[in-house]
Parts: structure tokens; C-alpha cells; sequence
């Protein structure tokens, strides 16, 4: 495979980030140093996220009422046109303006795959349940794939066009994203890692339930090795 990036798509889900999300749109749109497509598609929010993204008028907005963390970045990858898509989260934990380390990487080593790992950030900024939580969860699909990631929780990445078009993913919930690397390690394609940042919220709660959320991704994992 030889990555062409002639266009980059990032797709963000969001659900009442009111407060965060101009940032994270303003961020992208200043730092990403390639042509690019910015969608984000929110979960119906009632607390003004869609009149901001609307006013925000270099953004593709698609409403889809139906929740779910998957069924966004599904909705969101349907319509996406570049070469490389781009997920992250839309509440502004994620450091977007190293986008393009993730990017640079993916051509670099010629993957399909790049994770934004947070587990050598500095800020500390993860709490300790979700660290220890996603740590096993990695160890787990390390062991049962053969990888060498350090977090495979993380929702900022980047997926080649050509591998998202060869994987059927249906998950609507937080097991989309182990979804993505059980598929994509069954079919031998290459994830790579660039160490990131991880910051703290500044408006509004996470919608993250960790045992449930917990649960679908063991679920997924063991189903996709057992498959």
C-alpha cells in the first residue's frame, strides 16, 4: 500500500459540547496542514452545539438523533470523502492540534492505522479507574492479537480510506473504536503510535459509563477472537 493523502476527513461526534467544540473546530481548521473536510455529527444536542458548528461555516454539520459514540463515527465516515479519516472526540481532551503527527506517521510507516496515545502524557489528566481500566483492556487485545499498542482506548486517530472500505463495522457504542482494531488486526493491517496529550475537560460531564462501556468492548474483543 502506498498512502495517498489528497484530502483529509475529520469526523467528530458530539453531544451538548456547547462549550468545548468551537475550539476544537477553530484548532483543526488552523493546524491541519493538509486540504480537509471537517464534519461533525451531533447527537441532536439541545444545549446550542449545533448553532455553534452551524455558525462555524468552514464545518459540514449532519444531525443524526439516533445516540450512540459508533453510530456517529459511522454516520460520520459514510459521508467522509478523503483519503484518510480523522476521529476525535469534540469535548477537547484530545490534543487536535497534532493531528498532523498522526498524519506524518501514517506515511511514514506506510499504515493503515495511527493512535494518539495519551498513557506517556505528562498532564496525568486520565482518571485513575479509566488508566487501570484501560490498560487491561490493551494488555488484553495485545495478548489476544499480537499488537504492541500502549492504548488502544484512545479516540483520536486516523484510518486509511482503503482499510476502513475492506472491514464491516457495525457497533453503535463505545466498542466501535475496539471494533476498528479487532478488524483491522485480523486482517494484518499495520497500527502505528505517536504519544500525545490528554487534558481535562473545561465545560460539561462525560457521557462515558464505564462498566457498561466496559463490558461491550470485552465482549467485542473476545467475540472477534473467537470469530
Amino acid at each position: 500500500m502506498t498512502l495517498k493523502v489528497e484530502l483529509v476527513s475529520v469526523v467528530i461526534p458530539t453531544l451538548n459540547e456547547a462549550g468545548n467544540i468551537l475550539e476544537v473546530l477553530i484548532t483543526i481548521e488552523k493546524e491541519l496542514a493538509y486540504p480537509k473536510e471537517i464534519i461533525v455529527v451531533d447527537g441532536d444536542s439541545t444545549d446550542g452545539t449545533k448553532e455553534i458548528v452551524k455558525d462555524a461555516n468552514f464545518c459540514k454539520l449532519i444531525v443524526e438523533p439516533r445516540r450512540g459514540y459508533g453510530l456517529a463515527l459511522r454516520t460520520g465516515i459514510k459521508h467522509a470523502k478523503g483519503d484518510i479519516v480523522v476521529m476525535v472526540d469534540g469535548d477537547g481532551t484530545y490534543e487536535v492540534k497534532h493531528i498532523n503527527l498522526l498524519l506524518e506517521a501514517m506515511i511514514k510507516n506506510n499504515a493503515e492505522l495511527c493512535l494518539a496515545t495519551r498513557m506517556y502524557d505528562p498532564n496525568k489528566a486520565m482518571g485513575f479507574m479509566n488508566f487501570v481500566g484501560n490498560k487491561i483492556i490493551t494488555f488484553c487485545f495485545d495478548f489476544f492479537y499480537s499488537q504492541f499498542l500502549s492504548d488502544s482506548q484512545s479516540g483520536f486517530r486516523a484510518i486509511s480510506r482503503s482499510a476502513i472500505e475492506k472491514v464491516d463495522l457495525d457497533q453503535d457504542d463505545m466498542a466501535f473504536a475496539t471494533e476498528m482494531l479487532v478488524q483491522f488486526a485480523k486482517k494484518g493491517f499495520k497500527m502505528v503510535e505517536v504519544s500525545s496529550v490528554y487534558k481535562a475537560r473545561k465545560y460539561g460531564r462525560t457521557k462515558l459509563r464505564r462498566v457498561k462501556s466496559g463490558v461491550e468492548i470485552f465482549t467485542t474483543m473476545v467475540r472477534g477472537f473467537t470469530k
